[in-house]
């Protein structure tokens, strides 16, 4: 007869695979204590080698040794580094982690866009925050030129600033731009371009 999955117990981790759960199943049938915590010794082993990025943790022994348990159901009587871990505070609940709800001004910048104007506006140093402002509207072209063919106008790219910064920057945005401090570079007025051109290319490729 044939093991299907559709068959089988369901998994309790995942990420330990069928192996590691057949195992623990075996050793919750051998009578020897000694045998148990031998074999358990093993399989923790084999749990290493499986989460190899984190085998030396400390912190992650433990975790795999909860694990173990977990699997086991909670049944697997052997001798542990560490206490058989408690099922109340396993099986809590994951509480939803806190969404920002405000909306994005601007969706074409993101978030994190808005959070650097409000560190900008509340940076004191007019120097510094001249600096960041310079930074952000650089940022900005970049993203811009990403997706599309055309430089974006930096004036349109100032007046978003203003608007996302409710008008609280003390930049005098006319004296940055008498400087031509926010002139394109070839590099920069190449980078939309060299996108699209790959593109492009490998649709005609396709």
């Amino acid at each position: 007869m044939h093991d299907y999955n559709a068959t089988r117990k369901p998994l309790i981790l995942r990420e330990y695979g069928r192996n590691v759960q057949n195992l623990a199943e075996v050793m919750r049938t051998m009578e020897d204590r000694a045998q148990r915590t031998l074999h358990a010794q093993g399989v923790l082993r084999l749990m290493a080698i499986l989460d190899a990025n984190n085998k030396y943790s400390a912190e992650n022994a433990q975790k795999r040794w909860d694990d173990l348990m977990i699997i086991s159901e909670y049944t697997l009587d052997v001798d542990g580094p560490y206490p058989m871990p408690e099922k109340s505070i396993l099986n809590k609940n994951l509480q939803r982690p806190a969404y920002t709800k405000q909306p994005i001004k601007f969706r074409s910048y993101g978030r994190n866009v808005e959070r650097l104007i409000q560190k900008a506006v509340c940076t004191e140093d007019p120097k510094e925050q001249e600096k960041m402002v310079v930074g952000i509207v650089k940022l900005m072209k970049n993203f811009s030129n990403e997706w599309n063919r055309d430089n974006v106008d930096c004036n349109t790219l100032l007046v978003n600033i203003k608007h996302m910064a409710d008008n609280k920057l003390a930049v005098d945005f006319e004296k940055l731009k008498a400087r031509n401090i926010f002139h394109t570079t070839h590099k920069d007025r190449n980078r939309g371009s060299k996108t699209n051109r790959s593109t492009d290319n490998r649709k005609k490729t396709a």
